[in-house]
């Protein structure tokens, strides 16, 4: 499992892509969600949901519509 830092590193590295090579999908984008429990096991469940979310899309995206 990937440690909260490793995880906030690659949404952000995965945003930047979005930004930069499919601006269209810039629109799906959410805050990083935030959590509102003491437990850190929660909190990188989130995380973790939510890079999964925004690679699942960027493949999509990437998968149907050729540059």
């Amino acid at each position: 499992m990937k440690t909260k830092i490793e995880l906030e590193q690659n949404i952000i590295s995965i945003t930047a892509k979005i930004h930069n090579e499919f601006p269209e999908l810039s629109k799906y984008i959410i805050e990083i969600p935030m959590n509102d429990s003491k437990e850190d096991e929660v909190d990188i469940k989130n995380l973790e949901d939510y890079y999964n979310s925004l690679k699942e899309i960027v493949s999509n995206y990437a998968n149907t519509h050729n540059k």
